[in-house]
């Protein structure tokens, strides 16, 4: 028997209306007296809410609660079997959550900046050059020296016009690429190179070069050749005929001509790239592509640049590229997005670039505040005194003093004292070459002190935040629900053969072929091909005769399709006589003519488990998802509290 109960509001009255006060809202059920309360149900309803402004229907709330209680019910399994204790489970909630808190550490009047400057660049496309000097940022400062000397030496051999930029970096630039194109990096836009790179190339007037600068790869000076507005996105669709070897270019060039030719001649695109693309997933949306980028992605630049040379619904003659033959329309051009519109993937980039550490710093300065950090300098002083020539190295030990709990510096009520600092040196890399051990002492106690604010904010992310504290706690049980789910339903569903085997048999009545026909399809696509097909077919010819006979002066004249159709698949194949021998239809959309040649009937039957795996595993785990969820039902107490769902979205 389950034990569901409905327990009345009556009962409830006193202990709800003390509940509502210090849970929000009523209590609307509990799963082995773990209660969720009105405020929890109403934020994960409206999650899913597709008219977020309209009153819930009663119908609708007692549809979700039936699936929130079985929610709980798998999620209260998952803790009782203690799968929350689980390393690999543990380290991927770590993962989520640190991405689930970088929104929480950032500044929000930096990042709104950094989004209106990228907006404004990405209306625009840099051509540039670059001559660098490659410098590793742990280089010593006789090296760095060196390095900024040279890179400036070649900045005034340039600007008194002694050797060209070109010249210059075809002599001695380190960037091997760079030295073989002079330097040329074409077109770019933001985000497209590193963010020091982008500012200096931005910022540089056209035929002008930057002063020298460094970045994390060595010290650079850019030349900028010509800036203009974006060319926005294209729409474009396409005929492919594809390549495998250099060597069958020649060989398909006859195929992609004959179609430009037809093209030429008034035939519909639409209709050729369905006869005879072989872009077989665009073949039926008439060979549209996703649209494409001025600058960047991975479309060949011989298809993009002749895709940005024609008009709206112009088309191109056979373009040359490594994926083989094709003919290009322009279909149309997508101006800049406003930035609304893309402001969320601007902020995106923003968290992954170069550019974020603007946000860092400034985040750095509000948690500092906020959580109280207090240097102890006299401590700090102390310790450093304590530094010899040795100290710091690889094999380096710290002393007993190095090892004390005395305190640096303290966040919040948290002391981080000389042993927690030593070993955090103890694991970070060793100093720069003829650094002075105090100014790297310095360096790496500034670099500490920034982890260890951003690290302590992070984890009372909960207690100052409750959208964050319900956030980590959804994905908590919902990668919990994941892992059960897969190894009770999704896996075993599909591991477990002989349940598989058996839950077909049961239910072979389900599985079962309608009358199928087998057929061939010669597609043809003209008047003559056509009627070359239908006199070769009175004849009894083989069907490499006939490929070979209509082919030979017209390489797309005829194709053959080999398929068999069951009853109500195709609705042209069922309009047919299935005892006709041959049909001659007319394809849709296309100037194709078919003839369909009827062959063996194949009567109603049973499917074989192989014959029908998909249908059979889904109906699978069906069956075991409901056979789980019954044994849950016996195993924990649910209780249904009455009336609840009534108090629930009285706002709305």
């Amino acid at each position: 028997m389950h034990i569901i109960k409905k327990i009345s509001l009556t009962v409830l009255l006193f202990t709800a209306s003390m509940a509502f006060a210090q849970k929000g809202g009523p209590a609307v059920f509990s799963v082995d007296g773990d209660t969720v309360w009105g405020a929890e149900f109403e934020r994960v309803f409206s999650k899913n809410d597709k008219t977020p402004d309209e009153k819930p229907t009663m119908q609708e709330l007692e549809e979700y609660l039936d699936l929130y209680v079985r929610f709980k019910l798998k999620v209260k399994e998952a803790y009782d079997l203690g799968m929350d204790t689980n390393r690999s489970f543990q380290q991927e909630l770590a993962g989520y959550r640190k991405q689930l808190a970088q929104p929480y550490l950032t500044d929000k009047s930096i990042t709104e900046r950094l989004i209106e400057e990228a907006y404004e660049r990405m209306g625009y496309e840099v051509e540039a050059s670059n001559l660098m000097i490659h410098l590793s940022p742990a280089a010593s400062p006789a090296d760095t020296l060196r390095a900024w000397n040279r890179i400036n030496n070649w900045r005034d051999l340039i600007l008194s016009e002694k050797y060209s930029f070109e010249r210059v970096t075809r002599d001695s630039s380190t960037d091997d690429h760079g030295r073989k194109n002079e330097g040329r990096l074409g077109y770019f836009t933001a985000f497209s190179m590193i963010y020091p790179f982008e500012n200096q190339a931005y910022n540089t007037k056209v035929g002008e070069i930057s002063e020298a600068f460094r970045t994390q790869y060595g010290y650079h000076i850019v030349k900028v050749t010509d800036k203009r507005k974006s060319r926005g996105d294209l729409k474009v669709a396409h005929i492919l005929i594809r390549v495998n070897n250099d060597s069958e270019y020649e060989k398909n060039k006859p195929r992609i001509d004959a179609i430009y030719d037809r093209l030429k001649k008034g035939e519909s695109f639409a209709t050729l790239v369905k006869d005879f693309s072989e872009d077989f997933a665009t073949r039926e949306s008439g060979g549209q592509l996703n649209w494409i980028k001025s600058v960047g992605g991975g479309v060949p630049k011989d298809f993009k640049e002749a895709a940005y040379a024609l008009k709206d619904g112009a088309y191109s003659s056979p373009v040359k590229t490594e994926l083989g033959w094709h003919i290009i329309k322009r279909i149309e051009e997508k101006e800049m997005p406003k930035l609304d519109e893309v402001r969320e993937t601007i902020k995106y980039k923003i968290g992954r670039d170069s550019r974020s550490e603007l946000n860092k710093e400034a985040v750095l300065k509000r948690v500092k505040t906020e959580n109280n950090y207090a240097l102890n300098t006299s401590n700090w002083k102390s310790y450093k005194a304590t530094i010899t020539d040795t100290s710091f190295l690889y094999n380096w030990n710290p002393t007993m003093a190095q090892k004390s709990q005395t305190p640096i510096f303290t966040i919040g009520e948290k002391n981080y004292t000389f042993g927690d600092f030593s070993t955090y040196l103890k694991q970070s890399d060793a100093r720069k070459p003829n650094q002075n051990t105090g100014s790297f002492a310095d360096d790496m106690l500034a670099k500490y002190v920034d982890e260890m604010n951003l690290e302590y904010e992070e984890s009372i992310l909960e207690s100052k935040y409750d959208d964050f504290k319900y956030l980590m706690q959804e994905y908590r049980d919902g990668i919990l629900l994941f892992e059960l789910s897969n190894k009770t339903v999704w896996n075993k569903a599909s591991e477990d053969t002989t349940g598989l085997q058996n839950f077909y048999e049961e239910h072979k009545t389900d599985y079962v072929w309608k009358e199928r026909v087998e057929t061939k399809s010669y597609v043809c696509s003209s008047k003559k091909s056509a009627k070359m097909v239908k006199k070769l077919l009175k004849r009894d010819s083989s069907d490499k005769a006939i490929l070979n006979t209509v082919n030979k002066s017209d390489a797309l004249g005829v194709n053959i399709v080999y398929k068999t159709y069951e009853r109500g698949q195709n609705e042209d194949i069922d309009k047919l006589k299935w005892t006709k021998s041959l049909h001659k239809i007319k394809e849709e959309g296309t100037n194709n003519t078919i003839f369909i040649k009827m062959g063996t009937i194949l009567l109603p039957g049973q499917k074989e488990l192989n014959e029908t795996l998909g249908p059979v595993t889904s109906d699978y785990q069906k069956h075991l998802e409901n056979q789980w969820i019954e044994r849950l039902k016996d195993t924990y107490e649910v209780n249904i509290f009455d009336g609840a769902l009534d108090q629930l979205f009285t706002t709305r």
